[in-house]
């Protein structure tokens, strides 16, 4: 009974992060999301697009690239849940960027971007 409910709750953490309220997949399940309004140390784009397998733990990759977005925390603005990943901070310098959920709600998120 708890696995099932720990594998459930990986889903549904998933589910929120990797839906596609404003994007397709791309092939088989993967998702296509699109960050925008981005800020974070020199060079970072102020947009970017990613695509993620619907799976917990798997990476999001960059799409026109070999790096991957390492989330670190996201925050729906309206329900204001915020999930974190890390303490990554220490790492590299964050990004902050918006996107949205597959709920249609914006989302607030910061990672960093690793190679693949």
């Amino acid at each position: 009974m708890l696995r099932s409910v720990v594998v459930v709750g990986c889903l549904a953490v998933a589910g929120v992060f990797t839906g596609t309220a404003n994007a397709e997949p791309t092939g088989g399940d993967a998702l296509t999301l699109t960050f925008f309004n981005c800020s974070g140390p020199a060079g970072t784009p102020t947009t970017f697009t990613v695509q993620k397998e619907p799976t917990p733990g798997v990476d999001v990759h960059v799409v026109g690239s070999t790096d991957i977005f390492k989330r670190t925390s996201f925050t729906d603005t309206v329900t204001g849940q915020t999930f974190t990943w890390g303490p990554y901070s220490d790492v590299k310098p964050l990004i902050t960027c918006n996107v949205i959920a597959p709920s249609g709600h914006l989302v607030l998120a910061t990672g960093f971007f690793t190679g693949s």
